[in-house]
């Protein structure tokens, strides 16, 4: 009888698979010291490669210790699988959401404008007259002040003595003028102006241009100190340095740029880029179009529905809604982000060759909410910053005031862009900015204990801002205007 000549078996361990390359590229080590590490694998893994002549059954299979690929302590993976997985239950889910959205409603989308009235157009325009009406006071207020500090650059105590007490007027006519700017739109937007959304889009434009009047006014000035003392460095060309920047051009330019942070001139990028700019306005016309048929086919439906609900009391069926809203509201919201932070300001940066484009960074990253408030609106938190937070720990006042006073502020701002469109200053927005400190306590504390990284702060934000805050606001201030306009709107 021929004998069977069996083939040389090489020994292929699990440390010589898929997942253990992965393991030895990245280097990692794992951290408990009942588990092996990359190196004593390594090692085992050069004693493991014998080739055995004719015995498989007594081949040891298991020599190392090692953690399980879910656990803690096992190195990083690679868990697309489980999100492309999470893609398509998500996708699934909303598939069915749609075909009972229009079983139940049928086709509830319409023209944009068939719900404002008429007259609506009309009071935004003489609202919208307040902002050109600002720039030109802004201008012409700056524009003598700095011919007066061309005079007052080698002059005696006596005319600087004046021009001090000039600078103290003009800082009132400043602040006045400014004032009118934010409460004559916000009186029309919300004693006459019916639809929300153009009183949303009146108060936005105002407080825009209030903001970025507030940064112009407040560095020329610190500029035109520092040009009389004759301490002004050589930061801008000659051609923008003070007082030379205060004309229309540079103020014109600056109110169009994405930022709300003035400086006489901006790095500027080479050239204009007709794809990139066309690709920009393709994704705002696509995300706008998706943002009107959620609101309208999905959050209206659930916002109408609610209504009995909230003048009953009835919370199990409140808690039903504002869940049933959370997953429409991410979704509105993150296209309301993705089209203004980037298509929209891009395609603005693009078409005035504006180089510094870092108008968020990662904050869905984010593991406390601190760093997502720093993160998400860089344009408002840098004019924070530089106009409300250095200044007051400059002057002497402690960190954690000064972060209670931008937090102050902007719950006041929050609440006008919100209430004031709405017609209902509840204070909801408010108190719902307020309470982000204690929030952000809780999570920077969870961070530290967990680490930096950790998901539980991601986890705690993601929550308050998307599953409870966002739609509890909306509903909240929807029922307060429907109790409003009961009636409709104004004949």
């Amino acid at each position: 009888m021929a004998s069977v000549r069996r083939r040389p078996l090489k020994v292929v361990t699990d440390s010589e698979d898929d997942q253990s390359d992965s393991r030895q590229r990245r280097n990692l080590h794992i951290t408990s010291k009942r588990v092996s590490t990359i190196a004593e694998e390594k090692h085992d893994e050069a004693k493991k490669k014998i080739v055995y002549d004719g015995f498989s059954h007594t081949l040891p299979i298991h020599t190392l210790s090692k953690a399980s690929v879910l656990s803690k302590e096992a190195p990083p993976e690679n868990y697309s699988g489980f999100l492309r997985l999470g893609m398509l239950v998500l996708g699934a889910s909303n598939i069915r959401l749609v075909i009972e959205n229009w079983m139940k409603y049928g086709l509830l989308i319409g023209l944009p404008h068939n719900s404002i009235p008429t007259r609506d157009f009309g009071l935004f325009f003489t609202a919208w007259l307040c902002i050109p009406l600002s720039l030109t006071i802004s201008l012409v207020l700056e524009y003598g002040m700095g011919r007066l500090a061309l005079l007052g650059k080698n002059a005696k105590p006596d005319f600087l003595k004046k021009l001090g007490i000039l600078e103290i007027v003009v800082s009132t006519a400043h602040c006045t003028q400014l004032v009118f700017l934010l409460t004559f739109p916000s009186y029309i937007a919300y004693t006459q102006i019916y639809h929300p959304l153009v009183g949303s889009g009146v108060v936005v434009l105002c407080l825009i241009t209030f903001l970025k009047l507030t940064s112009f006014v407040l560095v020329n000035r610190e500029l035109r100190q520092l040009y009389v003392t004759g301490k002004s460095e050589d930061i801008y060309d000659p051609d923008v340095a003070y007082p030379n920047n205060v004309n229309a051009k540079n103020l014109l330019y600056f109110f169009f740029a994405p930022t709300l942070c003035y400086q006489p001139s901006y790095p500027r990028s080479p050239e204009f880029r007709t794809t990139f700019f066309l690709k920009r306005v393709a994704e705002l016309i696509t995300c706008l179009v998706m943002m009107y048929i959620l609101t309208e086919q999905y959050a209206k439906p659930t916002l109408a529905n609610s209504l009995q609900a909230l003048e009953q009391n009835n919370y199990i069926i409140i808690v039903e809604r504002v869940l049933k809203l959370s997953t429409t509201a991410v979704v509105i919201w993150l296209l309301m982000f993705y089209a203004l932070f980037h298509a929209f300001l891009n395609a603005l940066s693009e078409v005035l060759r504006f180089g510094d484009r870092t108008f968020y960074l990662a904050w869905w990253n984010s593991g406390n909410l601190a760093t997502y408030w720093r993160l998400w609106n860089r344009p408002v938190y840098l004019f924070f910053k530089r106009h409300v937070y250095i200044p007051a720990v400059q002057r002497g006042v402690p960190p954690a005031v000064c972060q209670f006073i931008v937090f102050l502020v902007s719950a006041v701002l929050h609440e006008v862009f919100v209430g004031i469109p709405t017609h209902s200053i509840t204070g909801f927005a408010f108190f719902g900015m307020l309470g982000q400190i204690p929030l952000i306590a809780l999570t920077h504390a969870l961070e530290k204990w967990r680490g930096k990284g950790s998901g539980l702060g991601n986890t705690i934000f993601w929550i308050v801002f998307c599953v409870v805050g966002q739609p509890t606001i909306a509903l909240l201030y929807y029922y307060e205007w429907t109790a409003t306009h009961k009636n409709g709107p104004p004949v």
